[in-house]
Parts: C-alpha cells; sequence; structure tokens
C-alpha cells in the first residue's frame, strides 16, 4: 500500500498519473472528495466486491459512481433533459443524483437495481485522476458502515487503510459532511446532511 500526498489547490500532474493508473489497473484506493473521503475502484474493476469487504457494507445497500464531467456521466447512465438540466445546474453542489443506469454500471454496484447514484464531486484531485483514467469510479465513504464518514485522511481507520491499493492525503474535506441523495425520478431526498 501506497501513501500519496496530493495538494488540492495545486495537484501534481505525476502523482494524478499515478493515481489514474492505479484506476485503469483496476486497484482499490482510498481519494478525498469536496464532501467526504471516498474509498472505491474502476466500475470495470474485480475488486468491487471488496469494497464491501473492507467497509463490512452489505452488498444489499448500492454504491454510487464519481464522474469527471457530466458528459461522462451521460455514456452511463439515462437523463431525461430534465434531469440533465437538473443536474448541469447543481453539478458544484454536494449532491448525489440518483438516476437510472445503463448496462456499462454492473448490477453489483446497484444492488441489481436499475438506478445508480451519480456525483461530480467539486475536487480538483479525484476529477483529475477521474479524467485521466477516462473511467467512473465506485464513490462510497472510506469508513466502516455505519461509521462516522471521515473528512481529513487522519480520521480514516488504519485497518481500512492498510486494505487498500494507494490512499491518497489531499487534507482536510472543505464540506465535511456526505453529500445530500436526490432521487431525480421522484424528486425525493434520500439522505441529507447529518
Amino acid at each position: 500500500m501506497k501513501i500519496l500526498k496530493i495538494d488540492p489547490e495545486n495537484p501534481e500532474d505525476g502523482l494524478i498519473a499515478l493515481a489514474s493508473t492505479a484506476i485503469s489497473e483496476g486497484k482499490i484506493l482510498i481519494y478525498p472528495t469536496d464532501t467526504v473521503y471516498g474509498i472505491g475502484c474502476s466500475v470495470k474493476s474485480r475488486n468491487i466486491k471488496k469494497i464491501f469487504e473492507i467497509k463490512k457494507r452489505s452488498d444489499k445497500n448500492p454504491l454510487s459512481v464519481a464522474f469527471s464531467s457530466l458528459e461522462m456521466v451521460k455514456r452511463y447512465v439515462f437523463l431525461t433533459s430534465k434531469e440533465e438540466n437538473f443536474i448541469r445546474d447543481n453539478i458544484l453542489k454536494p449532491y448525489t443524483f440518483v438516476v437510472r443506469k445503463r448496462e456499462s454500471i454492473p448490477g453489483i454496484i446497484t444492488a441489481g437495481k436499475d438506478t445508480v447514484g451519480v456525483r461530480i464531486p467539486d475536487h480538483r484531485v479525484v476529477k483529475g485522476m477521474i479524467e485521466n483514467a477516462r473511467i467512473p469510479i465506485i464513490t462510497t465513504s472510506a469508513n466502516i458502515s455505519g461509521e462516522k464518514a471521515p473528512v481529513s485522511f487522519d480520521e480514516i481507520d488504519e485497518d481500512i487503510i492498510a486494505k487498500v491499493d494507494l490512499a491518497i492525503d489531499s487534507g482536510r474535506c472543505k464540506i465535511g459532511k456526505p453529500s445530500l441523495v436526490i432521487d431525480l425520478k421522484s424528486g425525493k431526498f434520500l439522505r441529507g446532511f447529518r
């Protein structure tokens, strides 16, 4: 396991490239977002099941997916024009949008459901990693399921860090709370700020 320190305001291209390579190789990463620290891997990785194991999370609970742009989102989910406009209008907000998935999102991620939570984190490090890897990644908080989500690298459980291939330390997450989850079909909030 390797730890990279990456400046969130001025991330070095070489370090972003290392993280992107890890994503492309299907490795499991801990990474910063605008809200809390996340754990994930490529949506094409064979290690998706390990994310559930590391978090001690039931595979009946779906995971979300992080993207670098709305254009990337549209390649993996179905969006009505109303849903697309809503996401575009709220793209910089700490929201996870639940929408209908395409077949390119494996069922293990969504617990067999036809919907998936999508995020476009407002954080240069994670956006750069995803953009360079050209593939979205699983995004779920880097904690044991049910425990407090870490807002700084120092808050991440050492056992979790030991089980990943790469961990990125970018200091404190600016928002410090999990994202608000909105089901765009029903318009309901599935999870609010805690």
